[in-house]
This record gives structure tokens, sequence and C-alpha cells, in this order.
């Protein structure tokens, strides 16, 4: 059974990155952006890369995002973390402007996939959320499920 995406959105991203972050923000340093992409994680924050609209023609760079929520793992993706949510909303986004998910405080697993695969040229990004509080997964892991 396919649902509806909780979240649907066709825009650029001037940076070629969406965060994905508690709405209380992010404190840390950003020192997990270092190395190859797509996919970045901490505890509070996850960051995806995509195709970046400054180095894009402007009919190349709008990406897609589908959020989805789950109450249990899709079966397989490109990359999944734990992402610690304590206000229990979810904003992905950039500087210019964040789009909410709201969720119940706690730990859920982000699962995404990419189209294409590549680094910093993903159009299409799927998001799958679902609760992470049965602790399988450690918080900060970034190897595909």
């Amino acid at each position: 059974m396919v649902t509806e995406p909780v979240l649907h959105c066709v825009r650029d991203y001037y940076w070629g990155c969406i965060l994905c972050e508690d709405f209380e923000g992010y404190d840390g340093d950003y020192e997990h952006l270092a190395g190859d992409g797509p996919f970045f994680a901490v505890d509070d924050q996850i960051t995806i890369q995509v195709v970046n609209s400054r180095m894009a023609d402007p009919q190349d760079a709008a990406v897609e995002l589908n959020v989805y929520v789950h109450t249990a793992p899709v079966p397989s993706c490109d990359h999944a973390s734990v992402i610690l949510l304590r206000s229990g909303i979810l904003v992905l986004g950039d500087a210019d402007r964040f789009d909410e998910v709201s969720l119940r405080p706690g730990r859920w697993l982000l699962q995404a996939d990419l189209d294409p695969h590549r680094s910093d040229e993903a159009r299409w990004v799927t998001v799958h959320l679902s609760p992470a509080d049965a602790g399988e997964m450690p918080a900060s892991t970034q190897a595909p499920v």
C-alpha cells in the first residue's frame, strides 16, 4: 500500500544540501560534513547533498522532496541514520527556508533514497521516518540499510 507523503515540495537548494534537524536547532559543529557525501549524520543533524542551485542551470536546479512517516523501517534504502528530535518537530530545508514535519519527541530513524545517487547531483529525494526507540541502531549510522 502506497501512502501519501506528509511533506512534498519542489524547490532549489542554494547551498546544495537539505538540512534535517530538530525545530529547536542544531548547536554542534559541522565537522561531520567532511568527506564524501551525499549523506552526513550526527545525533542532532543530518545533511543530504543535492544539486547545488548556484552551480546548475535554472531549469535543472529544482529538487523534489517527499517525506513519509511509517510505523516501521522500510526494507531497503540508500542511507539511514537515527536523529534525535527533542521538540518532536523535524525541519528540512536550507538557509533560505525550512519545511516542518510534526512527530512525537524522541529518536527517529531517517532513511533516504536519492536519485541520481551521485553525491552532489540528486534531484529526487525520498525520506522515510519511523520510530527508533527500539534501540537496534546506534545514534549515528551512515551505512546503507
